[in-house]
């Protein structure tokens, strides 16, 4: 049995495409009006989710497990931790522009990954873990890596407000910024939260590499160890005020991009 479906893609495709327009929609309502309605785009950020949920609900049913076997599994759960924290963040962080980022975000990254068929490379169900510890490592370093594409997302946010400061931009998209303090306050607890995390679930794998260190690629759970750190050193420098809260932003978003290019460590056996 092989991971090989259009059903869900469809609806994959279908999501994403919700968010792109979602977002041209509001940006050009942003642009022309000064504002644009947040409960509607709040209201196609969700039923985006819902359709993501529908479609990993189905890769699920055909892998008899948690969808995480390959790069294209992976983005896709990420994309649904992440567009699922704003939903629930959003009354707490207050940031109207988040929703407009997150679904610019979401479509352009799940678009990507729906155009690299080979990144949803098929694989046989019995090669997936089924192991308690390793489904739980894999759902916390998820949650942990859709933390940091929010991270990266206000960092954007905070350096393209940065940009429109210095160039005297006071309208349109630069106008509905929220200020550098606020995004940077919420960047340094996503940054800490996201790196706890990502330990515990480093942890979890560890508790299984002990019993079964043939079963985990070194290579993968090192590359992990250096993402968690790397983050964890930002958070540390920016605590003690060795690097600015700008810098702070570029190393999330470049951090960010590194452990993206880690995820095959959250596929579990090598």
């Amino acid at each position: 049995m092989t991971v090989m479906t259009w059903n869900e893609h469809f609806f994959f495709a279908s999501a994403a495409i919700i968010f792109g327009l979602s977002f041209i929609y509001a940006y050009f309502q942003l642009k022309k009006t000064g504002g644009y309605s947040q409960n509607l785009l709040y209201a196609s950020l969700l039923f985006g989710f819902v359709l993501q949920s529908v479609a990993l609900n189905i890769r699920a049913y055909t892998v008899q497990s948690c969808p995480l076997g390959n790069s294209f599994e992976i983005i896709q759960f990420i994309l649904w931790c992440t567009v699922l924290l704003f939903l629930i963040l959003r009354p707490i962080f207050k940031i109207n522009t988040l929703g407009l980022f997150t679904a610019l975000s979401a479509s352009l990254v799940s678009g990507i990954s729906l155009l690299n068929p080979n990144w949803d490379t098929p694989y046989s169900v019995g090669e997936t873990s089924s192991h308690s510890l390793i489904e739980l490592h894999a759902s916390i370093a998820i949650f942990s890596y859709a933390l940091y594409m929010l991270l990266a997302i206000i960092s954007g946010m905070r350096l393209l407000q940065e940009y429109g400061l210095k160039n005297l931009r006071f309208q349109g998209l630069f106008r509905s910024l929220p200020p550098i303090q606020k995004l940077d306050h919420i960047a340094h607890s996503l940054l800490w939260i996201g790196t706890l995390t990502l330990f515990l679930a480093i942890i979890f794998i560890l508790f299984y590499w002990s019993d079964h260190p043939n079963s985990v690629s070194i290579i993968k759970l090192v590359a992990t160890l250096l993402i968690s750190v790397a983050y964890l050193t930002v958070g540390l420098l920016k605590r003690f005020n060795c690097i600015s809260a700008q810098k702070q932003a570029i190393l999330a978003l470049i951090l960010f991009i590194l452990a993206l290019l880690s995820l095959g460590t959250l596929q579990g056996a090598s």
